[in-house]
C-alpha cells in the first residue's frame, strides 16, 4: 500500500476542498439538506449531537451546519462557551 502526502489542516485549505466537493456534484440528487449548508429548520439536541460528529473535520467558520449544531447545543445548555474565547465564535 502507499502512503498518502500528509494533508494540510489549514482552515482555508478544507473550506477550499469542501468547496470543491460541492462544485463537483449535482445537487439535484440532493433534494433536502446538503451536507455542510444550514438546515432549514432547527435542530433537536440529538440532531445537533450527531451533526458536530459527522462534521468534526469541518471548521466552524465555513461550515454552516456544524454552526447551526452548536448553536443549538448551547441554546440546549448542553455547550458553553468558554467566555475567555476573544473569537466569540461562532
Amino acid at each position: 500500500m502507499t502512503a498518502l502526502p500528509p494533508r494540510p489542516h489549514h482552515r482555508a485549505h478544507t473550506a477550499a476542498l469542501i468547496a470543491a466537493e460541492d462544485a463537483l456534484l449535482d445537487r439535484s440528487v440532493y433534494p433536502t439538506a446538503w451536507p455542510h449548508e444550514a438546515p432549514d429548520q432547527p435542530l433537536t439536541p440529538e440532531a445537533a449531537h450527531y451533526a458536530m460528529q459527522r462534521h468534526a473535520s469541518c471548521p466552524i467558520d465555513t461550515c454552516a451546519r456544524k454552526r447551526a449544531a452548536h448553536n443549538a447545543l448551547i441554546e440546549a445548555g448542553h455547550i458553553v462557551p468558554d467566555p475567555r474565547n476573544s473569537k466569540n465564535l461562532p
